[in-house]
């Protein structure tokens, strides 16, 4: 016989045992309720929410096709002295002359590089607010066209600016902590960097430690846009609210990932089948970013009901803040001028 105190521990680990399928089960009814609530939000505010979505495949899609054009034109001819510049006798004028041009080349390589970099980060950003102030607008009951919604968007990012800027840093540091732990341990063990067990088991790590973490990170993106918070004030009012939801939020990174990389899969495929005609090139190109904007807006809605149920469920007053929330007038401010009776 057991003595008493052991067979209530038996009997209290048998009991959860019994209760840890029904309790992943309910973890997945919880991630579908969040993925069909985030349906739902579409089709409350259908004519602005489509509006958004619209806008952002039209100016994705029209920054990439001046992307691609403007790139074009500077990697050939960098291409072409390139080769002219490795069959030329380094001691001549015309090899300086070849050296000097690509040099200029190289630098206009990196400043078109740069100057679209910015655009696709505002943009993104830009669009990111808007989407999820148009998300907690439905989420709400409430309605906003588009021509209130994006002013209202503009005059709001400086906040999400701040947070994504920590965000930022935060994920450099990961990858920076990642890469100067595997280098030593690469050198030290003699390991080689080729598709073998030890790669792919550890990205696979690395990529599911970054999704984990990227739950608060976009919580705290969500927290700016619809609180006066914004930075490290925002990332911890995240972490707050993240508590007891979290696995919720990881499940939705997974499938974003999972989504991203077989239509990334799928892209390459088609690629390949297609002729090799600059417009060929471009059509699936075109259609991954339509396809990858669709993904993005469901993430940013989920994410925004994500937040709302967090609140909820630590008791926070649902309301619309920030940059959707009215002037309240102060009891203390005379309505009338006293001078003007």
């Amino acid at each position: 016989m057991y003595p008493f105190a052991m067979q209530e521990r038996f009997r209290s680990s048998e009991e959860y045992q019994s209760l840890f399928p029904l309790m992943k089960f309910n973890m997945l009814l919880d991630f579908l309720g969040l993925l069909r609530e985030s349906h739902k939000l579409f089709f409350r505010n259908g004519k602005a929410m489509s509006s958004i979505t619209l806008l952002i495949i039209l100016v994705t899609s029209f920054l990439l096709v001046i992307y691609i054009y403007s790139l074009k034109p500077i990697i050939t001819d960098f291409t072409i002295k390139a080769s002219f510049l490795a069959a030329t006798s380094p001691t001549g004028a015309e090899f300086a002359d070849l050296l000097t041009a690509e040099k200029y080349d190289f630098r206009l390589l990196l400043g078109v590089e740069w100057i679209f970099i910015l655009g696709f980060s505002f943009t993104s950003l830009f669009f990111a607010t808007a989407s999820i102030l148009a998300s907690a607008v439905s989420y709400c009951g409430k309605d906003l066209s588009v021509k209130e919604l994006l002013p209202r968007a503009l005059r709001s990012l400086k906040r999400p600016f701040v947070t994504w800027f920590y965000i930022t840093l935060l994920d450099l540091g990961y990858f920076s902590f990642l890469f100067a732990f595997v280098l030593p341990l690469v050198l030290i063990l003699n390991l080689k960097l080729t598709i073998s067990a030890f790669t792919i088991v550890a990205c696979i790590l690395a990529v599911v430690i970054r999704t984990y973490l990227a739950v608060v990170w976009n919580l705290a993106l969500v927290v700016s846009i619809l609180e006066e918070k914004c930075g490290i004030e925002a990332l911890g009012k995240a972490g707050q609210l993240i508590k007891g939801s979290k696995l919720r939020g990881f499940f939705l990174n997974l499938v974003i990932a999972t989504a991203s990389l077989v239509l990334f899969v799928l892209y390459k495929t088609v690629a390949k089948a297609m002729p090799v005609k600059e417009l060929a090139q471009i059509i699936p190109l075109l259609l991954l970013n339509c396809i990858g904007c669709l993904i993005t807006m469901v993430s940013r809605m989920a994410y925004t009901v994500l937040y709302y149920e967090s609140k909820a469920t630590h008791g926070e007053e649902l309301e619309l803040q920030g940059s959707l929330e009215y002037a309240k007038v102060s009891s203390a401010t005379p309505l009338i001028n006293a001078d003007a009776v």
